[in-house]
């Protein structure tokens, strides 16, 4: 059970809704008038030199980073002008709070969003986002997850179920819900313990994935960015060491290194470059980021509304549609919406018997109060909209297509993280306006088109090299010329044939083969096959000209340069 603590309220405005934000300086008797919450960039990694200045101006440290080179401390306010003007320090940036992003709707539906981007189609044919390594590594940074709900439990690793970087520990339970419904959505498991009356029992998109739980909020859906920067570190796989606020001991976390993480949470206002730098490092290491778009959208879906972190480039950014595949009037829009999935009265895994907001969760099974919330608890479940609730049909598609396999899609030389959001992009069903637009991005999340998209041939890349310009030495009429398609390539297997034409007529086989042209200019046609049958063409063009007629002592300008002669 969680221990108590002094705390004091700022009630702030959300969503149209007030709640509590905890002020956590005043778990060590600091007052909040002196001290302010603080993230701290440097120019170079941190080390003992940075925590000393810190220090030095007064500072409690929270966090030494080192995704990004930056401490997250309570500073002295009356410190932050003299700090900032170190030849060391880069940056001084509030350390703000976050929120769960939530839509208070009533309106009950059937839960849909998982089959209706055709996830089932792609469980049915074996892939549920495990591979022959075991599931697809899935972080859910959020309020926590109930671990022990009878539809996730199998999908947690008892040894590692993620860290509470809230409370400090390794039990990052859910006491608020939002996050354990997130988690549902994305990897619930294919029990096979649902009912249709009561309602209760759902599937995720990818149900045998690893969950892992990456608790950043409290008890009201209220978190801070320093926490934020330090779960997306851990999804990197990196060891740090965390002050624990409320005890002042030092502790040392080790991350895991994990495909993919959800983030249904952010905010409007830009938290700075601090954090921007966390998430595009972490983005840079292969991780997949995806994120809700966020809920500030207008009726007529105008205006450049996406909230942060999924505003930053790094991130995809999730809008949410209904089950009509309707934009919901909630979700935000702008240049920054990258794709679509299912976000109004999503059915889905709850914490306990309680909702925050009406309809309250349906449960069963034995009511005992197993979290330490003072709430009964059971296989409770419960619906849910906003674009909270769209990211993580993408999350979960993204662990598909990881499971499924994939290659260099992209065509840039290596397979990793960016592969899996081309496939993404490039398989979503096509809504609004034709092509990407700031509604829906690229378009619906869609599951089975998604996996078939990763595990299709790749097209190779003809390459017939670069334009020639050869004389006739001997003037006969005729020249021999060196083809080159050694720069041909293939991303997802080996190309098998190469094969030379002028218009119709074949020419020749082979890499690189010696081919006789007549005086003139020709078009050559190369055609490359890989070991899938997929070809690929390209062309080059090649002028045979005469040799000079007056002995040698006349050579054009271009033709010296090109060292076809010589003046």
């Amino acid at each position: 059970m969680r221990k108590l603590f002094l705390v004091i309220f700022l009630v702030v405005g959300i969503f149209g809704f007030t709640i509590g934000a905890p002020i956590l300086a005043i778990a060590q008797g600091q007052t909040n008038d002196n001290f302010t919450r603080v993230i701290i960039g440097f120019d170079k990694p941190v080390g003992a030199s940075e925590q000393a200045l810190v220090r030095a101006y007064g500072g409690k440290i929270k966090y030494s980073y080192s995704i990004v080179n930056a401490i997250a401390a309570q500073m002295p306010e009356s410190s932050l002008a003299g700090l900032s003007h170190n030849p060391h320090v880069t940056a001084v940036e509030a350390d703000d709070t976050v929120y769960a992003v939530d839509v208070f709707d009533t309106e009950l539906d059937n839960a849909w969003g998982v089959k209706h981007i055709q996830s089932g189609d792609v469980h049915a044919a074996g892939n549920k986002g495990a591979d022959v390594e075991g599931g697809v590594k899935i972080g859910i940074i959020d309020s926590g997850v109930n671990y022990l709900h009878p539809d996730l439990n199998d999908n947690f690793d008892p040894l590692n179920l993620g860290y509470d970087f809230y409370y400090y520990d390794y039990d990052p339970m859910d006491m608020y819900g939002h996050g354990t419904h997130v988690a549902g959505t994305a990897c619930a498991e294919d029990n096979d313990i649902g009912s249709v009356d009561p309602k209760l029992g759902v599937v995720g998109v990818a149900p045998e994935c690893d969950l892992y739980s990456l608790r950043v909020l409290n008890e009201e859906g209220v978190g801070y960015w320093s926490d934020i920067i330090a779960a997306v570190g851990w999804s990197t796989g990196v060891e740090m060491q965390i002050k624990n606020v409320f005890t002042g001991e030092m502790l040392t976390v080790q991350g895991l290194k994990l495909d993919v993480i959800n983030l249904s949470l952010g905010k409007d206002r830009d938290p700075g470059g601090i954090v921007k730098q966390a998430f595009d490092n972490a983005e840079a290491q292969g991780v997949v980021i995806v994120a809700a778009a966020g809920n500030s959208g207008t009726v007529m879906g105008k205006g450049n509304n996406v909230i942060y972190p999924a505003k930053y480039d790094s991130v995809i950014a999730v809008a949410a549609t209904d089950s009509s595949n309707n934009r919901a009037s909630f979700s935000s829009t702008g240049d920054k919406v990258e794709i679509a999935a299912p976000g109004v009265n999503v059915y889905s895994t709850w914490n306990d018997n309680a909702g925050y907001y009406d309809p309250q969760p349906v449960c069963t099974g034995i009511l005992t109060d197993i979290n330490g919330d003072w709430q009964p608890d059971g296989e409770c479940y419960k619906y849910g909209s906003g674009t909270s609730m769209a990211s993580p049909h993408v999350a979960g598609v993204a662990a598909l297509i990881i499971a499924a396999g994939y290659s260099d899609y992209n065509g840039d030389g290596v397979t990793n993280n960016r592969d899996v959001r081309a496939i993404l992009d490039a398989s979503a069903t096509d809504l609004g306006a034709t092509g990407r637009d700031p509604q829906f991005g690229y378009g619906l999340v869609n599951a089975l088109l998604a996996v078939q998209t990763a595990g299709a041939n790749i097209t190779p890349k003809a390459n017939a090299g670069a334009d020639q310009t050869v004389v006739d030495s001997d003037g006969d009429g005729i020249e021999n010329v060196i083809l080159d398609g050694s720069s041909s390539s293939d991303s997802d297997g080996s190309i098998v044939s190469y094969e030379w034409y002028e218009g119709a007529t074949f020419l020749a086989t082979g890499v690189s083969p010696t081919i006789t042209l007549s005086l003139g200019s020709h078009t050559i046609t190369l055609v490359v096959t890989d070991n899938g049958g997929a070809t690929g063409s390209d062309t080059v063009q090649i002028n045979v000209t005469e040799e000079s007629s007056d002995g040698g002592n006349s050579c054009p300008p271009g033709w010296a340069k090109r060292g076809i002669c010589t003046q």
